[in-house]
């Protein structure tokens, strides 16, 4: 029981430090690339883009939901008499 648990434990340390270790070089891939092609400047083009495409959309519905519909006044509720 002693060598299936110091095994296990073994092979649990093995598994997080390589998971560990990908998380890491996979972050550090990203900053690096992110940093080299200028990743700020696409990012604002991009959020820019998004951005007027949202506006064009509001405008358009705007268009079509604003209807000037006069408003009716609701008669005032009286109360029974007796």
């Amino acid at each position: 029981m002693k060598l299936f648990a110091s095994k296990f434990y073994q092979t649990l340390v093995f598994n997080v430090a390589t998971i560990a270790a990908i998380i890491v070089g996979l972050y550090q891939f990203s900053v690096r690339a992110y940093n080299e092609n200028n990743g700020s400047q696409k990012v604002r083009k991009m959020i820019q883009t998004v951005l007027r495409f949202v506006d064009t959309i509001v405008g358009q519905l705007l268009a079509v939901v604003d209807t000037d519909v006069p408003v009716v006044k609701v008669a005032q509720k009286t109360t029974k008499r007796r």
